[in-house]
């Protein structure tokens, strides 16, 4: 497939862009090594100057992004134009705290041992398509403020966006070779990462995808961070506030038409009330607008590409041929278009209740005791995200420290920030993004002895 831009909405191909050559990316890592020579001395406030004029573009062109966004990926605009501010808040986040959070530690009473955070050159990152902006930047932005430079490519299917990243650097005034898009196929990944010059590579994607690089990362000894799939458990005990679980439930699965990592999947509803919450829910359901992401006024988008709904559709057609009820929507319309769906009655060996459902459908499960729903919770490869609603906070915590996950939201819906640590434990990855852990990640943590 060549990185090509086709707006899922009206299959209508805009742009068509050739891959790089090998001579071509070899070049573009080598003027990443060069820049890296001068950015790394630079200061925290002369990084942080650079940041926050990016920060400053992405506010104000917001809505020319946006409308990009929704072109090549087909997120409401509403929706889009939310990640590029959520990326200008996380610019001039780091810009203001990366120099704290880079400060060299001090490791004994007698503070003879230090630890300092060195950058490590160039680091490779490679992305998807369902946030094209916020997740190119949560990387780049930690990355680049601690010294390093980057190289990375995007997906096929979002070229525009991954040519406005680095216009908008270029723009912002950052040096040469700060950061670079390398219009690459995959088959020339394993290059990439072999290359003297790449110290590090992340990746958010797949599993499958996933198991690859980190494959690569270690027959080159590189190190790695891996943000994968996940299939999140969305736990609603009976003594809830049930109205506002089904609102944000709603939210937290059909957001970016289903198509998140840390989307709420799997609902595990406790029994006394699970009908009054599946009415709420479908009457929060019954609001979402389908139409064209391009339109203000629409809240569900399409899937991004055709052979996503096709897999979709297949993965509930077996779910359900398993023995599941496909309780509303669920169905395809057009080649991207999607109902949105509720699956219950989901049996232990259906697809469902196995893999990543990437779409806007919610599978239900009921759950008479809480070490049933730590059960539930825990049934699956993923451990991403979770979300726990009750308003007993001794029982949450309870739940949260037998709950295999990256993260354990209470009484809200799982979300990234700036200033949070963001990772998975299980299939759904290594290392952690974002916060003071996410930008050590690509540092060298070198320890001093002075005597």
């Amino acid at each position: 497939m060549p990185f090509q831009t086709l707006d899922p909405f009206t299959q209508e191909v805009h742009q068509t862009f050739p891959y790089d050559s090998n001579t071509s990316i070899s070049a573009k890592i080598e003027q990443a090594e060069k820049c890296f020579t001068d950015w790394r001395i630079l200061s925290f406030a002369e990084r942080g100057a650079y940041f926050e004029r990016l920060a400053d573009l992405l506010i104000a062109k917001k809505e020319s992004i946006g409308e990009l966004v929704s072109l090549e990926m087909g997120k409401p605009i509403k929706e889009s134009i939310a990640e590029v501010e959520k990326s200008a808040l996380t610019a001039k986040y780091y810009a203001k705290s990366a120099e704290e959070m880079l400060q060299p530690k001090a490791m004994s009473s007698k503070q003879k041992a230090e630890v300092h955070f060195r950058p490590l050159g160039v680091i490779f990152g490679i992305f998807p398509w369902n946030y094209p902006i916020w997740q190119a930047l949560r990387f780049a932005i930690p990355t680049l403020m601690a010294g390093n430079t980057a190289v990375f490519k995007h997906a096929e299917n979002t070229p525009q966006c991954a040519q406005k990243i680095e216009d908008l650097f270029i723009e912002a005034g950052f040096p040469l070779g700060a950061i670079q898009h390398l219009y690459a196929k995959i088959e020339q990944v394993e290059e990439i990462i072999a290359n003297p010059y790449v110290h590090a590579v992340t990746l958010t994607g797949s599993e499958r995808a996933g198991r690859s690089v980190a494959a690569l990362a270690g027959k080159y000894l590189k190190k790695v961070v891996l943000e994968l799939g996940g299939s999140d458990p969305f736990i609603v005990m009976p003594d809830a506030d049930i109205r506002a679980a089904a609102k944000i439930g709603v939210n937290a699965r059909y957001q970016n038409t289903g198509q998140s990592c840390i989307a709420a999947k799997r609902f595990l509803v406790h029994t006394d009330v699970y009908e009054p919450f599946l009415t709420a829910f479908e009457e929060e359901l019954d609001k979402l607008q389908a139409g064209d992401p391009k339109k203000a006024n629409t809240t569900l988008g399409v899937l991004a590409r055709e052979d996503l709904s096709e897999k979709l559709a297949e993965q509930i057609e077996a779910t359900c041929a398993a023995g599941a009820r496909l309780r509303r929507g669920g169905k395809r319309i057009g080649k991207t278009g999607f109902e949105p769906g509720i699956l219950e009655n989901i049996p232990r060996n259906s697809v469902a209740y196995r893999e990543e459902l990437f779409g806007p459908v919610a599978s239900f499960y009921c759950f008479e005791q809480e070490d049933e729903a730590i059960t539930l919770a825990n049934a699956t490869n993923f451990g991403l995200g979770a979300s726990v609603w009750t308003k007993n906070e001794a029982q949450y915590r309870r739940m949260a420290a037998e709950i295999e996950s990256g993260m354990v939201y209470w009484n809200s819906m799982v979300k990234s920030t700036p200033e949070l640590p963001f990772g998975g434990t299980k299939n759904s990855g290594i290392g952690r993004e974002l916060s003071i852990f996410g930008i050590h990640e690509f540092t060298n943590i070198q320890l001093l002895y002075p005597f």
